[in-house]
């Protein structure tokens, strides 16, 4: 099986920061309003995500006599900014924040000349704090490669999809094929950590991110709740292919190639139960032209497909 990079669907975090920073500047002074039609049309998002938008303003506002006090209609699809309404000092960050400010920005690639960095340095970061003094104490700003499977990593996490990836370890003198299900993301001093679940091994494992090579997402999967269940409910099954063109159609995580002839391919695949049930339907979408060594998984994609054609 052959990785795949990811798909660029997703909105970043430079993505998001700039779009609370475009909904606070509508709310710049009393009086001022702002629609979710309008958000929706000016940041090109739908409305469900504008109205996500508007909940995390709303809550960074503060609360009683603290902070903006912004009111809305019924419905919660118009906000007007009701306080402050009397003008002072501006409001800066602590060192401590802006130290926290600098190592995000340069965690989501946003560079020095990026007029949004700018534009926060201006109005909001302490002055006593230094970019440069900063990164000699939390590291430099992380390669590119290394911020692409972050992101892969944490999309994985949070759809609870398989993580398919290249390796090598330690000891390792070419990378290996692996696939994984990311159980926590972590940071230990410079370098960046995945405790995830092994489905080539089937047990728990650590990875270090910049040792991952071509990250991309596969299909969904489930976590073991515990390793009774990781040891009883996830198994391995022998798999047949008609038509050697399904290996690069779909995706086959964990996917071990055994024989391999003209007529057909054989392989043995991970089968993870009632848990997920990712290789049920890829045995509906290959027609009959997949079969798995096993009739009750076979039973189970039967009824699985007459549950969706009625």
């Amino acid at each position: 099986m052959s990785p795949r990079r990811r798909g660029s669907g997703r909105k970043n975090g430079s993505e998001r920061i700039r779009e609370l920073i475009s909904i606070f500047a509508s709310l710049s002074k009393k009086g001022a309003r702002v629609s979710i039609d309008t958000l929706s049309e000016r940041l090109g998002i739908s409305k469900e995500a504008a109205q996500g938008m508007m909940q995390i303003v709303i809550q960074a506002s503060g609360e009683e006599s603290s902070g903006l006090l912004i009111s809305a209609n019924d419905d919660m699809t118009e906000f007007t900014l009701e306080y402050p309404a009397i003008r002072g000092r501006a409001i800066r960050l602590n060192s401590n924040e802006t130290i926290a400010l600098v190592h995000a920005l340069d965690q989501v690639g946003i560079s020095d000349s990026d007029p949004l960095r700018q534009r926060l340095r201006n109005a909001f970061s302490s002055l006593d704090v230094h970019d440069d003094a900063v990164r000699q104490i939390l590291g430099s700003p992380q390669p590119d490669s290394i911020r692409d499977a972050l992101s892969a990593c944490a999309m994985a996490q949070a759809d609870g999809r398989m993580l398919n990836f290249f390796y090598r370890g330690v000891s390792d003198t070419e990378p290996a094929e692996r696939c994984a299900l990311v159980r926590m993301l972590r940071i230990d001093g410079n370098s960046w950590y995945i405790d995830a679940y092994d489905l080539d091994k089937l047990a728990d494992r650590t990875f270090r991110v910049d040792r991952m090579i071509d990250v991309s997402l596969g299909p969904h999967g489930r976590l073991p709740n515990s390793d009774n269940e990781a040891s009883t409910s996830a198994r391995v099954v022998s798999i047949r292919f008609a038509n050697p063109l399904l290996l690069t159609v779909f995706e086959w995580p964990g996917l071990r190639i055994t024989k391999q002839t003209p007529e057909c391919i054989e392989g043995r695949i991970t089968y993870f139960g009632e848990r997920s049930d990712w290789l049920i339907r890829r045995i509906i979408a290959c027609g009959g032209r997949m079969t798995v060594e096993d009739e009750r998984i076979m039973q189970l994609a039967r009824e699985y497909a007459l549950s969706l054609i009625s």
